[in-house]
């Protein structure tokens, strides 16, 4: 199966918004946690901590479903689509404190979403890199294919670096709260709509026989 050239960069474009959501926790949300909402930098530190051991067990078992699925769409496809959806509604809950809440109360709800925006990313990366390889038969092409979704993922990167900072001084008006969140709920609009281009006009061999059966 070939794939055009609109295919590759539907395929490869989903990279940008999911970059720039894994960006911006990369790039800032300790920042949010300690300078902007007050949590103290060991909560932080060690909530970080069980985060990325709890990975190394979600990881491994989203792979497993998604190599199990078997719907008219495809193995990847439904999957890319969910996760997006939820992880761009947790990344906006991640950037908004609670208000009115006590501490304990900010903490566990901080300590709920970060936990939820790392399952819910994974519910959507693992599948999506996944799908490369049912892509194309011949790995030449998938080797020029693979180096799309790269670009565009620096891409958001670049972006995220360069611009987020003054966004969030501009969105929030001084408001650094106020700026994240916005900032978070565009990244997430923007998140979703690269993720749906993907999912629409990416077909790969799994959706193409399911579909034929």
């Amino acid at each position: 199966m070939k794939l055009s050239n609109f295919s590759k960069m539907s395929f490869g474009i989903g990279a940008l918004g999911k970059d720039l959501c894994y960006a911006v926790i990369s790039y800032f949300l300790m920042i949010y946690f300690t300078d902007t909402v007050g949590l103290t930098p060991l909560f932080v530190g060690n909530l970080f901590l069980v985060a990325r051991i709890w990975d190394a067990f979600n990881d491994p078992m989203m792979g497993f479903i998604v190599d199990n699925t078997r719907t008219r769409w495809g193995k990847f496809r439904p999957w890319i689509l969910i996760g997006t959806l939820l992880n761009a509604v947790v990344l906006v809950f991640l950037f908004k404190k609670p208000d009115g809440s006590g501490t304990t109360a900010m903490y566990a709800s901080f300590s709920i979403m970060y936990i939820l925006w790392g399952m819910t990313y994974t519910i959507m990366d693992i599948p999506y890199w996944s799908m490369l390889p049912s892509l194309s038969s011949t790995k030449k092409e998938r080797d020029s294919i693979s180096v799309i979704p790269r670009i565009f993922a620096s891409l958001a990167w670049l972006l995220m670096g360069a611009f987020a900072i003054k966004l969030v001084s501009v969105l929030g008006n001084g408001d650094d709260v106020k700026g994240y969140s916005s900032l978070a709920i565009g990244i997430a609009c923007v998140f979703i709509l690269t993720s749906v281009i993907t999912v629409v006009f990416t077909k790969d061999r799994s959706s193409i026989e399911a579909q034929a059966n």
